[in-house]
């Protein structure tokens, strides 16, 4: 088979209830030179009857459950077009979305990602009158590490040489969060990414992701740009301002789990953080506070 320009390319857990709205979503693109890969990322509860009805519309791939990141390298490494489009399992795009998408990659060889604006929906799709613009130089990590932008992964078109050059996604982190935040540093500094100042993607807040996990994310993803950026001073700051209130938050998620001397005393770090090379009053009172209603 020829190869098409574009892989659409979809992490599934555990999605039975919205994943036919997703694929659909595709299907109704006005652009067509698209292939669809799927990665059953070890759904449990009937995914695969729902994807087996496409037949050979899509490419339906299983594995045992790796986590998402793991799930969307394997999407790319079995890709065949020359771009990649993420899609989450339970977000949806407009018509016209991939054919806006591609007609600048197409255009502009020095841009290596596009991005859309994102509308938000609820777990039913009915609209929450939320409106995510992809570019914002104003929210520091965008203005510091992604050239501006804050993307979400379904509002992306990406080249696949760009992706495989920087290595994907980092299966460090095993479940939904900052494996994308992560990538996006990597992909700046490889490339120009441009915007289109549209809401062609719909993101559906369907999932709350337990504390413990998305508290573990946070560190992960601190430390991996520590690694890569401490010599500058002001992203040096930056993160270790997001270091004082990460202990902040962990501080507080271990007093309410009965750990309340582990807790005061990551608050204590989070306080001494934040009035040293962190520099933030906010993050201070955050661990105050906690400090105080901990007794």
């Amino acid at each position: 088979m020829p190869e098409p320009v574009v892989s659409v390319v979809i992490p599934l857990f555990n999605a039975r209830d919205v994943i036919r709205d997703t694929i659909e979503s595709v299907f109704a693109q006005t652009y067509h030179d698209y292939e669809i890969v799927v990665i059953d990322d070890g759904s449990t509860d009937g995914s695969e009857e729902v994807l087996r009805a496409y037949g050979d519309r899509l490419r339906y791939i299983q594995q045992p459950n790796g986590g998402v990141a793991q799930a969307r390298n394997r999407g790319i490494a079995a890709s065949r077009g020359r771009y990649i489009a993420l899609l989450d399992h339970d977000d949806l795009w407009e018509p016209d979305k991939l054919a806006k998408q591609v007609a600048v990659l197409d255009e502009q060889p020095a841009v290596g990602m596009v991005v859309t604006d994102v509308s938000h929906i609820d777990r039913a799709g009915h609209p929450m009158n939320q409106l995510g613009p992809a570019y914002q130089p104003q929210h520091e990590f965008a203005r510091l590490f992604v050239q501006g932008f804050v993307p979400t992964p379904s509002a992306t078109l990406i080249r696949t040489a760009i992706l495989r050059a920087v290595g994907g996604f980092d299966q460090q982190f095993n479940s939904a969060g900052m494996d994308d935040h992560e990538l996006w540093t990597r992909i700046a500094a490889t490339t120009t990414i441009a915007g289109l100042p549209e809401p062609l993607t719909y993101h559906r807040n369907r999932e709350i992701k337990p504390a413990d996990i998305a508290l573990g994310h946070r560190p992960l993803l601190i430390e991996k740009l520590m690694a890569r950026f401490s010599q500058d001073q002001e992203k040096r700051q930056y993160l270790q301002r997001e270091r004082a209130f990460y202990l902040a938050d962990q501080g507080k998620y271990l007093i309410k789990g009965g750990r309340r001397r582990e807790g005061r005393s990551v608050l204590l770090q989070g306080l001494k953080l934040s009035l040293g090379e962190g520099k933030s009053l906010k993050a201070a009172w955050r661990c105050v506070s906690r400090l105080m209603r901990s007794g």
